[in-house]
């Protein structure tokens, strides 16, 4: 069930698992939790697309089974230019990676990220 995550999929998954920063309220993940993320990452599939037409934003599946390191909702953010990145993760599970635009400009896919949230560059 579901596809493969584009390289770009995973790549931004990965930059949220690594450098995100929760929402304000939201817990704080350690070193171990997002070992964890990362860890199931590798398993995640790309589910339902979001259906408003102006972002990438997919639906992520992974096993079923919660997890006992993380027991509530966290969602991690950074910031691009124009956009705002969000993972959204459930009692241990990557529920949603989300790119929420800024404006009215339409995001067809999700950037390719240097090193830095604050830069969005273009895949070669």
């Amino acid at each position: 069930m579901g596809r493969e995550l584009t390289q770009r999929e995973r790549s931004v998954a990965t930059f949220l698992i690594d450098n995100g920063d929760p929402l304000p309220g939201d817990p704080a993940l350690g070193t171990d939790e997002r070992d964890h993320l990362r860890e199931r990452l590798t398993r995640a599939k790309a589910g339902e697309a979001c259906s408003c037409g102006t972002c990438p934003s997919i639906q992520l599946i992974g096993d079923a089974s919660p997890s006992r390191d993380i027991e509530v909702r966290t969602v991690l953010s950074a910031e691009i230019p124009g956009a705002t990145l969000l993972l959204f993760v459930d009692r241990g599970q990557l529920s949603y990676l989300e790119l929420a635009p800024h404006g009215d400009e339409p995001f067809a896919e999700f950037p390719a990220l240097a090193s830095s949230p604050d830069t969005k560059e273009s895949e070669a």
